[in-house]
Parts: structure tokens; sequence; C-alpha cells
């Protein structure tokens, strides 16, 4: 299940060493060990050796349904205080911690796991962990699968997923992910060169995964196959572009938007509680949205704040969720591995990082950026996070740092061609490369990890200014605008990228004339979504 790891080697700092004196390990079944050490470390020894029980007067105990040599190490960890783990055992230590109640090695173990999600194990994991109860493990492996879901359906595991997780993945992918990730799951099922003809058209006209992910290629004219009086009408769920706050060039307030997928149209989404801020950043993780930080937000926090909102979609209402360790002002935010990554934005002259676990509902700290950096962005590619930026000063370097998740670690790369300086960078990742935007300027850049090497692709139609970079289904989307002169008009636009083409596409105007805004995508099901957005509120 977990390959291509790095081994953990668990310490627990609070044993003693010297307490290895009392303890003679042997090679067989039988393992000698102190009765009341076990007792005073584990309740469910407790129970055995202090209850009335017959265990609490044999010399004797036996344990079934273990593996001794995990049984073993584990309690060579009460003496010792360390416990190694690894891709060969993690499993087994998870089952034997769960037998014995051992809470902080089931709690190690389940890190473990979680660190160590790729394509090719997260099912498996996803799997393990809701059969040993470990309900966090599960959840992160689930949102790393909905967030890699290409790369996922490239591999063996997925053609053991189940068809009710199969149709709920794919309820939340653009429709050309949805139409090869199914054709892919049908091909491990059966060989369909084998299929009788009649028998693919009835499948292929009544199969209602093949309906959902295949409906958008019907309606364009790509199949021969029609719906027929017995297809149901489905909800679909349409991919939305979000758009929230920024300071407006015209009087008056702003309010969160999308435009409903396929239709190019723009509906207002409820008020932001308070929309008088700036400074925020904008994050979409499990199809919820989340606004963190900012400053200027009302009168009795007038400076950067701790806050953090979600948005879940389905309920349609901007809600508290758990605050930030720090305050964070004009910082980045973006997802990894299924939580949510704060980054800078902080009083310190360090660029401080803490994640959101929306499984929990709480901030955990970790390892800041090596250099320190006040003008960057942020983005997600291949399992790393990168961070992209220089200080305030206009002749300070741009400097490209990756955080590894696995070993929460920070590392500065050297690579050519990185551009020297841009104002207030943005970036965002598409397969598995890593674009780069800034202001006042149409060059764009891409960066790939692999090959740790930059280069230039087609430039932007139009200059761009306080904008926002946003993967939209297959294409990259841009806006933000650019005032014509000190006393011009301010120009709203979008641009989307297509890099089988290397080109952009103008998409028209936003809804709004606004900057310092954030952008990110999501779907909905625009079937659902019926009722007009509140009045902008009055302060």
């Amino acid at each position: 299940m977990v390959q291509n790891v790095d081994d953990l080697d668990f310490h627990l700092p609070s044993h003693a060493q010297d307490m290895l004196d009392g303890l003679q390990r042997l090679r067989s079944q039988e393992l000698p060990c102190h009765r009341s050490l076990l007792a005073l470390s584990n309740p469910y020894f407790h129970a055995m050796f202090t209850g009335n029980f017959a265990e609490s007067f044999s010399m004797r105990v036996e344990l079934r349904d273990v593996e001794p040599a995990v049984v073993g190490q584990v309690v060579d960890s009460v003496y010792t205080g360390r416990l190694p783990i690894t891709q060969s055992n993690v499993e087994a230590l998870t089952r034997t911690a769960a037998r014995l109640h051992f809470p902080a090695v089931q709690k190690v173990c389940g890190h473990y796991l979680q660190q160590q999600l790729d394509a090719a194990n997260c099912l498996g994991i996803c799997e393990f962990g809701e059969q040993q109860g470990l309900l966090g493990v599960a959840a992160k492996a689930w949102a790393f699968l909905r967030e890699n879901f290409k790369a996922v359906a490239r591999e063996d595991e997925f053609l053991q997923l189940p068809r009710d997780q199969l149709a709920d993945l794919l309820q939340v992918q653009p429709e050309q992910s949805q139409l090869e990730a199914l054709l892919r799951w049908l091909l491990g099922l059966v060989h369909l060169d084998a299929v009788p003809g009649p028998c693919m058209q009835e499948l292929l006209a009544t199969e209602p995964l093949i309906q959902e992910a295949c409906r958008a290629a019907l309606a364009q004219g790509h199949s021969a196959v029609s719906e027929g009086p017995g297809l149901p009408s489905l909800g679909r769920l349409g991919l939305l572009l979000v758009l929230a706050g920024g300071h407006l060039v015209i009087a008056g307030g702003e309010r969160p938007g999308h435009p409903i997928g396929g239709t190019r149209k723009w509906m207002a989404l409820p008020d932001f509680p308070d929309y008088h801020k700036w400074g925020f950043s904008l994050a979409a993780l499990n199809n919820d949205i989340y606004v963190t930080g900012s400053s200027r937000g009302t009168k009795t926090d007038a400076w950067s704040t701790t806050q953090a909102w979600c948005f879940p979609l389905k309920e349609a209402t901007w809600k508290l969720v758990a605050p930030m360790l720090k305050a964070r002002t004009n910082h980045a935010s973006a997802t990894l591995n299924g939580e949510i990554y704060a980054i800078g934005g902080t009083t310190l002259d360090a660029v401080e990082v803490e994640s959101y676990d929306p499984y929990t509902d709480s901030w955990t700290p970790v390892s800041p950026a090596l250099k320190y950096i006040s003008n960057f962005s942020a983005a997600s590619c291949r399992g790393r996070r990168y961070l992209v930026g220089s200080s305030t000063c206009k002749y300070n370097a741009l400097a490209l740092q990756c955080y590894n998740p696995a070993i929460d670690a920070w590392s500065v790369i050297a690579s050519p061609f990185l551009p020297k300086y841009l104002s207030s960078p943005r970036c965002a990742a598409l397969h598995g490369a890593l674009y780069l935007i800034g202001d006042n300027t149409k060059k764009v850049y891409v960066y790939d990890p692999g090959a740790n090497l930059w280069q230039m692709v087609q430039s932007l139609h139009s200059l761009h200014e306080n904008s926002a970079l946003v993967l939209l289904g297959e294409a990259l989307h841009v806006t933000g605008g650019r005032r014509q002169g000190m006393d011009g008009d301010y120009h709203v636009e979008m641009e989307a990228y297509n890099t089988m083409w290397d080109a952009w596409t103008r998409h028209g105007a936003l809804p709004r004339l606004g900057v310092y805004h954030g952008a990110s995508a999501v779907f909905l099901d625009v079937s659902k979504w019926t009722q007009p957005s509140s009045p902008a509120q009055k302060h």
C-alpha cells in the first residue's frame, strides 16, 4: 500500500533509556516484560493485570490475533520510547496498536500514512483508514484523491474503486476528466472488444455513470447514442469560477460571485459578513471556499486578523471556523494533501506557515520558509508546495522555495532562467507545471519541477494589475485589469490559456470593477441554485 517512502523513527522523550536493564527480549514467541510497567503505560494491560482476571495471577499471558514481532516492537517502545515505523510494518503496527489500545502508536502511524500519500496509494490508505477507525487518515486520503484525481485515475488502485465512490468523484471533475476516468474504469472490468454491439449500446443508453460523464459530449454531437425516453433528467454540476473581495473602483459594496459553468453568466453569492476587507486570501478545499486573514475588517479589528471563514456551497452561508494561530494580512493560501496552508503575512521578518485541517477544525504550525520574502505567491504542484517571490525592494531577485510535507522541511531551489523580478507575482499549477505571471507585464513563465527549468510561453493579450490566476477545468484564467492612466477608466477582463495551442483567449469583462480580489474554482449544481442574492449591506 505504501511505496517509496521515508522511514520514521518515532521517539517519546518522556521514556528514559536506562530502563532497558529490566527487559530480556527473546526471538521466540515468548516475550519477557514487566507487568507493572505495561499496566502503567496502557489501559488494556492495566485492566488485564489489575482486574479480577486469570491473567492477573498467571505468569504467562497469551495474546491472540496479533503478530509476535510487532507486539515485541510495541513493548520495546514502552521501555525505550522509540518506535521505528517503515513501509513494511506500518499496517501491522496500526492493527496491533488498535488491538492492544496504544493510542499514541495509532496516532503516529496515522500521521505517517498521511505524509506518504501519493497517487498510487491514496485509495488503499483511505480504505485502510476506514477499516482501522482512523477517520482523519481516511478523510485526508479522500481529499488527496479529489485534489489529484487525474493522476490517481491512471493507477491500478483506481480500477478497484466501488461504483458509488466513483460516482461521487465524477460529479466534481471536468467533463473530459470524467470521460477518461470512466472509460479506464470500465476497461478494467471487461474487455470491451468481446462485448456484442447491442449489449454495448444498451450499456451506453442505461448506465447512469456513463450518462453523467458523457452527457456534455453527447450534447455536442460527439456520439451517435441518443438519450431516449428512458434516460432520466440528471442535475449537472457546473465548474464555476468564484470571485471574492476587492476594493471597488466605483462606489458601493461588493459581493462574491461566479459564472455559471458553460454559460459564461454571472450570478451573486451571499454577501461576505464583513466585506470591507483587504489583504485576505482565498482558497478552495473539498469544494468549499475558505477566506483567511485580512486587514480593516471592523472598527474593533483595525489591523490584521486571525479570522478564518468557510462557505460550504451546499449550505450557501458563511460561517466561522477555527481562527489561525497568527494574525495575517497580504498572505498566501493554497491547498495540499487535504489541508489549507496559510503562508506569510505576519508581523515578523519571517515567512511563518501554518496548516488547517478541516476534519479536526484546527491549525498546526509548520516550518517557516528558509528565505524571507514579502512579495510572493504560492501553489501546489506534484505533491509539493512552491513559494516564489522576493522582498519589497525592486532590485531584490525572485527566489524559488519548495516545501516537502512528508518531512516538514523547506529547500531553496536554484533554477536556471528564473525571472529576476515580478511585482505581485501569482502562480498556479497545471499539468504538473507551475505557471507564473506578474503585475504590469504580459510575460508568462512556466516551471517544470522535474527538469528544474523555467521558460516563457505565449504572452497575455493585456496588462493585468492586482489580478488572480486560477485553474478552471483544463485552462488557466487570469482575472483583473489595469487603469488607463491616472485618471482613466479601469478595465477588468479575463483571459484563458490553452496549453495545447499555447494561446491566450479573451473571455470578456468581470461583472464588477474591482482589484485585490481572490479567485478559486469549485463545482455547484446550478439547477438547484435558484435563490437570488441578498442586497448589499449598508455601512
